[in-house]
């Protein structure tokens, strides 16, 4: 029995944010699983959050994967970070997703997330994070 790579789930979420134009200009630095690169100060974070498979005849019928999806932006407003979190919200919620070795079910924004980050050194340092839950079903 050969299973699909559950890797490639995130790796069309991240390439959809990537792909986006609009989204690439508020997020000069692009789109990173789990932690950004050194120095990068406007970017998006994908990061696994849960995951649940369902059993079928001795594989895998399909995952339930949700994954925070969030914009991080180094400044003091958050305007930017919402505007972010908009478009990103408009790329994924209820949009087909390519998914090697998988068939794309649905994705869905199941939570939203927004608060500011202060930087402990200097408080008036602040990093903004917009975005959300999504929840991705695809069987494979």
């Amino acid at each position: 029995l050969s299973l699909a790579d559950s890797g490639a789930i995130e790796a069309a979420l991240m390439a959809k944010l990537a792909g986006d134009s609009q989204l690439m200009l508020i997020c000069t630095d692009g789109v990173y699983f789990g932690l950004s690169a050194k120095g990068k100060t406007r970017f998006v974070v994908v990061s696994l959050s849960t995951s649940e498979d369902a059993a079928m005849f001795g594989g895998r019928a399909f995952e339930e994967d949700t994954y925070l999806v969030k914009a991080v932006l180094n400044e003091s407003g958050a305007t930017a970070a919402r505007n972010a979190a908009t478009r990103m919200d408009g790329l994924v919620e209820g949009q087909p997703l390519t998914i090697s070795g998988y068939s794309h079910m649905v994705t869905q924004r199941v939570g939203r997330v927004r608060y500011p980050d202060p930087n402990p050194v200097n408080p008036d340092d602040l990093w903004q994070h917009a975005g959300g839950f999504y929840q991705v079903m695809a069987s494979g």
